[in-house]
């Protein structure tokens, strides 16, 4: 449906999270799935545009399919892939969300927040390139104006 490239730093997160948002919102992605998937893209941007080339440059290649997924759905996959360092994202333990906040290590819970609101999450080094695929089914929303409104 649409890809992008863009450099892996923090000053291109909107133009980021401006491509995905308006292929979800022209798909008829409702509001309440267009924000769990808009978080999850900005998590996985920052991680890779905070880490990926440790403090050097490189770039974010960034694909988006929608497909339709059964009678009133359909299905977004968003795949990030860069040439950073190999990371993936998905062996680090979940937080423990019973702990009070002051006793949790840092880190982690953007991607727990990522697996809990996508369907499924992926993640491969294949040739030099770290690939995280997030894949989520929505319900198509009502088109009106000033936007898509969940039904």
């Amino acid at each position: 449906m649409g890809w992008t490239a863009v450099p892996a730093s923090m000053e291109h997160l909107e133009q980021v999270t401006a491509f995905t948002g308006s292929l979800l919102e022209e798909a008829g992605c409702g509001e309440n799935d267009r924000r769990l998937i808009q978080i999850s893209v900005e998590e996985l941007f920052t991680n890779i545009a905070s880490y990926a080339y440790e403090g050097g440059q490189g770039m974010v290649y960034i694909e988006c399919r929608i497909q339709r997924s059964g009678e009133g759905f359909k299905e977004v996959m968003i795949c990030f892939q860069d040439q950073g360092i190999p990371y993936n994202p998905l062996e680090r333990e979940d937080p423990d969300l019973t702990l009070p906040i002051e006793q949790r290590p840092v880190g982690g819970l953007g991607i727990y927040m990522v697996k809990q609101f996508m369907d499924q999450v992926d993640y491969e080094y294949k040739k030099g390139c770290n690939r995280t695929v997030i894949t989520k089914r929505f319900r198509t929303a009502v088109l009106v104006p000033g936007g898509a409104k969940d039904v």
